[in-house]
């Protein structure tokens, strides 16, 4: 199989922190090869529901699935991944990182920006340059970005400050840019304002026009580099927050994808005539993070104890629709190089006689979760209840995700219990536990957790090009992080998505989570 096949065939990309503020200036750049929609069942625009506002279409904000999901139509990257998690090109026809995972050379293919540019070297060390440079949102999967040196129109060698194999992959996340468009148009903040609504892109497809308030269109781009006359000739994003709105408008045969079912709207919806409705694993997993730093929950046997009281099967099954697996340990399910561990359990005796041997009686806990999802909400009230049995009781607390995120900023703020999704924006095991688990990486260390034989694991992985070598490393750090009892590791997600019949190619990411969008054809 090609490389562009490869790509073509493959799931995608996103997931979703938040959106704040509805951009409703789009304006589309002038295209070198705009399609005429013409009149053809097939050229009635592929619907698409998505959730939550969209603050910006900036590629820096590329960790919002809300941005994302457009994003990934409109642009393309370096690299991606393959459906067997491998890295393969796709602006990049070579690469190759260096032995000592300090730099990594690139040539890329023959590719055109929607205003007819040629993709350069000199778009791609802009684009780097960029983002490191204004250091949020994808910036922070660039640890280590030193510079590009261009050496040929189309080549160059990304420079790195220190060992990093992570990189090569984190490249999957990053949008290339038009670099002579958004340089005309860089103003005082190095573009953000017109990317905020412009299409600097070489993707699939371009913005076509302004879009009104929570809806995108875009139109297919006939001088894509991988092109393809099965894509639809057009895309619609609509904005529909509720679930049951959004089976509703599937049966009506209004949109044609929604990935934001629950699982009671998805189960109501799967049978009926012209909507197929599907579930898949991802690499998302549910957790409650424990401060392992302060207060009781600095205490193994304690996180023991909880670790052991909470319903695992029954969570699943009524909760999460049985849509999932019971973890294993800090990583996914879906992910490569996972140590064999067996599956967590429920065993209240055992937890009781935990806390007894600790000398932990009359004991009183404090858990926050998102009230925003209805799910969390449910399993918080189940652990209340399991630990009730085990004479804990657990008051439940909510917060705000952006809360969340500012109390991780130091061990003595970091919630006592938290519960909370986990999810890779790109498919790599050392992704999810060097931010998650590494001792420096503060504000994404979700439990102040601190052990020096882990980050030696892990600091050797970053050094190394050898994928089995690293592979070993992870193993051996994820068997010592469950060992400590970091967090109750409940159970790898699966995510539901479903679409009209005249439509196929919906499937899951491979890179982040979602809907991989230029894979969507019309039956």
């Amino acid at each position: 199989m090609s490389t562009e096949r490869k790509i073509l065939a493959r799931k995608g990309f996103g997931y979703a922190l938040i959106g704040l503020a509805v951009t409703s200036s789009l304006v589309a750049c002038t295209s070198a090869a705009r399609t005429d929609a013409g009149g053809g069942p097939g050229d009635r625009p592929v619907v698409l529901a998505y959730q939550n506002q969209i603050s910006t279409l900036d590629p820096i904000r590329a960790d919002y699935a809300q941005t994302n999901f457009v994003d990934q139509a409109l642009y393309d990257t370096l690299v991606t991944y393959d459906a067997d998690n491998e890295i393969v090109g796709q602006l990049a026809s070579e690469f190759a990182p260096s032995p000592d995972a300090r730099s990594i050379q690139m040539t890329l293919r023959a590719a055109t920006f929607h205003d007819g540019a040629p993709v350069t070297a000199e778009d791609v060390r802009y684009t780097l340059d960029r983002t490191a440079a204004l250091g949020q949102g994808i910036a922070g999967q660039m640890t280590g970005y030193r510079g590009a040196t261009v050496t040929g129109p189309q080549s160059l060698t990304i420079e790195l400050t220190e060992p990093n194999s992570l990189f090569l992959g984190a490249l999957s996340k990053i949008y290339i840019l038009n670099s002579a468009l958004v340089k005309a148009n860089e103003g005082t903040d190095r573009g953000q304002a017109y990317l905020a609504g412009h299409d600097a892109g070489s993707g699939p497809y371009f913005l076509a026009g302004p879009g009104g308030a929570d809806t995108y269109t875009l139109t297919r781009f006939d001088d894509y580099w991988a092109g393809d006359e099965g894509r639809p000739v057009s895309l619609v994003y609509r904005r529909i927050d509720e679930s049951a709105t959004q089976s509703a408008e599937l049966k009506a045969g209004n949109i044609d994808v929604s990935f934001g079912l629950t699982n009671a709207d998805a189960a109501a919806l799967d049978g009926f005539s012209g909507v197929t409705v599907q579930s898949q694993p991802v690499n998302l997993q549910a957790n409650i993070f424990f401060n392992v730093m302060n207060g009781p929950t600095a205490n193994k046997a304690v996180r023991q104890a909880i670790q052991m009281a909470y319903d695992y099967t029954g969570g699943l099954a009524t909760i999460r629709g049985g849509n999932g697996s019971i973890a294993t340990g800090p990583l996914p399910g879906q992910f490569s190089c996972r140590p064999e561990m067996p599956a967590y359990g429920q065993d209240l005796e055992q937890a009781k006689k935990l806390l007894s041997d600790a000398g932990m009686s009359d004991l009183t806990l404090t858990m926050k979760f998102q009230p925003v999802f209805k799910e969390q909400e449910r399993e918080a009230t189940l652990l209340q209840s399991n630990l009730a049995q085990i004479g804990v009781t657990l008051d439940l607390e909510p917060i705000a995700y952006a809360d969340y995120l500012s109390a991780l900023k130091s061990p003595d703020s970091i919630p006592q219990m938290m519960l909370a999704t986990d999810f890779a924006q790109y498919p790599d095991p050392g992704v999810m536990l060097v931010k998650t688990y590494k001792s420096d990486q503060v504000g994404t260390n979700k439990s102040g957790y601190s052990n020096p034989t882990v980050d030696a694991l892990l600091g050797r992985a970053a050094e190394t090009s050898d994928a089995g070598a690293r592979c070993d490393l992870y193993k051996q750090a994820q068997e010592d992080i469950r060992n400590d009892a970091v967090a109750v590791n409940m159970y790898t997600l699966g995510q539901t998505t479903a679409h009209s019949n005249r439509v196929t190619g919906v499937g899951p990411a491979v890179v982040g989570s979602g809907v991989w969008v230029p894979a969507i054809r019309v039956a």
